[in-house]
């Protein structure tokens, strides 16, 4: 898969023509269930060296295709290509990578993605997914660490509403909470645009994390008076 051809076609769907954006977005179509496709689009929205409106063009593609072909109906395998094993491994390798390097605007994009492969893959064909998130939460970067909270609160979410699958959460709020607190009141204790993004991530996380019931790990006395106390930070925080 060439990536300046894919960039070219891109480019052509954003052309006035009307002629021309159609030719592109049958190509697109045409060259959707080939190999490294998804990996393609991810080295495009990553690159540093595009412009955006070709960036935002790829990254609505990209969600688009993992959206309907991720866990595809029948119907839908009639009407469109699946994604294949290589596309799936490349893409779980790389969209964390892509969601740091991305505007705001494309970071959402992506990790409504993130979160259709986390319902569909994780913990069985993902396993190594809270490494990533363990990494990115711990790292000096402010970047790396929004972009760990990003990924951790759609995690989040795919337990907030089931009463089952409570190991699978015990452990998230074992491994990654504890960290997540400190992100929290560190961040309350800013001024900052990007650290109030991560206090109101950390918090989010929390809150879905116990809609079904408060995990074990977050019912010991210390993290609950540590959360408690961050939530009183922020509520008594000035405007």
């Amino acid at each position: 898969m060439d990536l300046h051809s894919l960039v070219a076609l891109f480019d052509s769907t954003l052309h006035p023509d009307p002629a021309v954006r159609k030719t592109a977005e049958q190509q697109l179509q045409q060259l959707e269930g080939h190999e490294g496709f998804l990996g393609v689009l991810l080295q495009m929205i990553s690159s540093a060296d595009l412009p955006l409106g070709t960036k935002q063009a790829a990254s609505i593609y990209f969600k688009n295709r993992v959206r309907r072909s991720w866990h595809a109906s029948q119907r839908a395998l009639e009407q469109y290509p699946p994604i294949s094993d290589g596309d799936r491994t490349a893409t779980k390798a790389n969209i964390l990578a892509a969601i740091y390097a991305s505007s705001q605007a494309i970071k959402l994009q992506l990790t409504e993605c993130l979160g259709i492969i986390l319902k569909f893959d994780f913990p069985e064909q993902w396993p190594q997914f809270t490494v990533h998130l363990k990494e990115l939460l711990h790292a000096q970067d402010a970047q790396r660490v929004y972009t760990g909270l990003l990924a951790l609160l759609e995690l989040i979410k795919r337990y907030r509403y089931t009463s089952t699958n409570r190991d699978v959460i015990n452990e998230i709020a074992k491994e990654l909470f504890p960290q997540v607190q400190k992100i929290a009141d560190q961040a309350v204790a800013s001024d900052d645009d990007l650290a109030m993004r991560m206090a109101w991530l950390s918090f989010k996380s929390y809150l879905n994390a116990i809609q079904s019931g408060l995990p074990l790990p977050l019912q010991e006395p210390a993290n609950l008076v540590a959360w408690g106390t961050s939530f009183i930070k922020m509520i008594e925080k000035p405007v």
